[in-house]
């Protein structure tokens, strides 16, 4: 039996060889022929493969994945620009005479335009193939043209005075006005309260200069001097939070949901008139919930003749906000009433609006400025297939067919 020395011997000279012979030969040297060299490289060639493997995986699977989202990207991509050339068909067809009596239960006059209409009609989700496709159509009539504000003929139109009392209702600064006017007016002179290239937006950084012209987007308002996120979407500013008795809409009942589809399909006739005029003289008027500037203004139109139809403010769709700030003496229980008068029958004239206002002299020049017919509309197409929707907004201009506007999100 070794002693306890020996052994230690033995250890200590072994180690040294088996160091002597690690540096000279290194690690693959070392092992060659030993018992463990081939197990070392088995596990080495094992985890390289293993790692390639992984990796290739990973690799494929991401190109899978990419490939199939370019594949539903494309599907919602053409869905939606399919959308919306069913919403120029839809609006066509409205032009033409072609009632949503069965739909509304309420006759429809081709001659004007109103929330009884086959384009205002909230329509559900229509699927198709492995997609589904939702339009929505609004009325950009219903809202104030911040391009109309000024032309190269006119210094202050009566768009401009529009906006301040608008603004004034909000509890916003009435400045925002003036600001907005600077902006598409085409001189560098700069309102009371409104901010031009040379005094203000040549001073920022990045800095850029006015349009002094007609506006291409009404995302362009975010631009402006002292506008904020948050008072162009709506989330905050002025008296938000303050006010009462606020409604969803002013529009009556629009909604075709998959009940109302399936009660008609049954029952093969139109709803109820006698039923739907009582709902509405019994329906809550109120303003807005909605304070998103682009809820109420736009930006196309006809910039170098103010008074043309394509500027005016449609009564039978604006929203309360923009009926109260028609005028100055618009008070809340005169709008309230047009809008009431609206829901049960659309004004087939702007004369009918006359004794609600109750000033010759308001009137004679309202008059100018307001429609019972819309031309410009805002076409949403939203589709999605599998996880992935595309959006499309488009601006149309039903008169002359033309798309004013395309953004795809």
């Amino acid at each position: 039996m070794k002693s306890l020395r020996d052994m230690a011997a033995a250890f200590t000279e072994d180690y040294f060889e088996r160091k002597d012979k690690l540096y000279r030969k290194g690690i693959f040297g070392y092992f060659t022929n030993s018992r463990g060299y081939v197990i070392i490289l088995v596990l080495i060639i094992t985890t390289v493969l293993i790692s390639i493997t992984a990796d290739f995986i990973v690799t494929s699977q991401t190109s899978i994945n990419y490939m199939r989202k370019f594949d539903h990207r494309l599907k919602a991509g053409m869905l939606a620009k399919s959308g919306v050339k069913l919403g120029e068909y839809m609006l066509q067809a409205d032009k033409k005479g072609l009632a949503a009596q069965m739909i509304t239960g309420k006759e429809t006059d081709k001659n004007i335009d109103s929330y009884d209409d086959l384009w205002a009609v909230d329509y559900p989700a229509i699927p198709i193939d492995d997609g589904t496709l939702k339009i929505k159509i609004s009325d950009e009539n219903s809202k104030i043209n911040i391009s109309a504000f000024a032309n190269e003929f006119t210094e202050k139109t009566k768009y401009y005075y529009m906006a301040q009392i608008f603004f004034l209702n909000m509890g916003l600064p009435m400045d925002f006005a003036d600001i907005m006017h600077d902006w598409v007016d085409i001189d560098d002179t700069p309102m009371p309260y409104g901010a031009e290239t040379s005094d203000y937006y040549l001073s920022l950084n990045p800095s850029y200069s006015a349009k002094n012209g007609a506006m291409d987007s009404i995302d362009e308002v975010l631009m402006l001097k002292d506008m904020t996120p948050e008072i162009y979407y709506g989330l905050g500013g002025g008296n938000s939070g303050l006010e009462q008795n606020l409604v969803d809409s002013n529009t009556g009942d629009v909604s075709l949901d998959m009940d109302k589809i399936q009660s008609l399909t049954e029952s093969n006739t139109s709803p109820d008139n006698r039923k739907a005029d009582t709902e509405m003289k019994d329906k809550e008027i109120g303003r807005e919930k909605s304070r998103a500037l682009p809820d109420y203004f736009r930006v196309n139109g006809k910039r170098d003749d103010f008074l043309h139809e394509y500027n005016k403010i449609n009564i039978n769709t604006a929203p309360y906000r923009i009926i109260s700030a028609l005028t100055e003496n618009m008070t809340d229980d005169k709008v309230s009433e047009v809008i009431r008068r609206r829901l049960i029958q659309p004004f087939r004239s702007i004369n009918e609006i006359k004794e609600i206002i109750d000033d010759d002299d308001a009137f004679d020049i309202l008059q100018k400025y307001i429609t019972v017919k819309s031309y410009i509309f805002k076409i949403q197409a939203t589709a999605a297939v599998g996880r992935t929707k595309v959006i499309i907004t488009a601006i149309y201009n039903r008169d002359t067919k033309k798309i004013l506007y395309w953004c795809e999100e």
